[in-house]
């Protein structure tokens, strides 16, 4: 009789421990299960690096949103705590706006990714719009701007337009000069547009036993 006692204390210390290493690591489960199951999830980190051969292609990225754009919410920001990186994510077709309040969330996006290919003709039909004084269209990609914000450099919506005016013959000249540095006949700036995102729920941290 006390052999069995004893066998069912230990049954409940060995069920006790278990519960306690699965509360442990329910933190990263999620993340983990969408990571290991999702064949096109890519890392924040490698996104620069694996960008060229994924382009036209869907992917999923898991990132906190560190940027929304105020004028009109078509593109957020993406960045993680493991790696300086940096991935610019703009809204879909018939997609809504992303919200400010989103700043700060960590996220799951699943969008195709978007090549934006800056040649000697780009920049000589973009100078051209310059010294004809040609308003570029607000809503156009400004491949200066692109490359700024993947760096983090947030400009105003009320400073964009200005920062343009006054200074695009520069950036055009700064682009000229990487594309030549590059030995490339291009530049390319990638970005992923978007299809579906959503908020990944934190965990609450466990608490340390009593």
């Amino acid at each position: 009789m006390k052999k069995i006692f004893l066998s069912l204390i230990l049954l409940a210390l060995i069920i006790s421990a278990c519960e306690n290493k699965i509360e442990k690591t329910s933190i990263k489960s999620d993340l983990l299960q969408i990571k290991n199951n999702e064949s096109n999830f890519v890392e924040l980190k490698d996104f620069e690096s694996k960008a060229p051969d994924l382009v036209g292609k869907k992917v999923k990225v898991i990132g906190t949103i560190d940027h929304v754009c105020q004028h009109g919410g078509q593109k957020m920001f993406l960045v993680s705590k493991d790696a300086d990186a940096r991935i610019k994510v703009v809204t879909g077709e018939n997609m809504a706006a992303f919200n400010t309040d989103l700043i700060g969330e960590t996220v799951t996006v699943i969008g195709t990714v978007d090549e934006l290919r800056i040649d000697k003709e780009y920049l000589r039909e973009w100078e051209e719009e310059v010294k004809g004084k040609k308003i570029v269209d607000e809503e156009e990609e400004n491949p200066a701007m692109h490359a700024k914000e993947q760096k983090g450099q947030q400009i105003g919506d009320g400073e964009h337009h200005e920062e343009e005016q006054s200074s695009e013959m520069q950036q055009i000249i700064n682009l000229r000069q990487q594309l030549t540095e590059s030995g490339k006949e291009y530049l390319s700036y990638f970005s992923i547009i978007c299809t579906d995102y959503e908020v990944v729920e934190q965990p609450e941290e466990a608490q340390p036993a009593a």
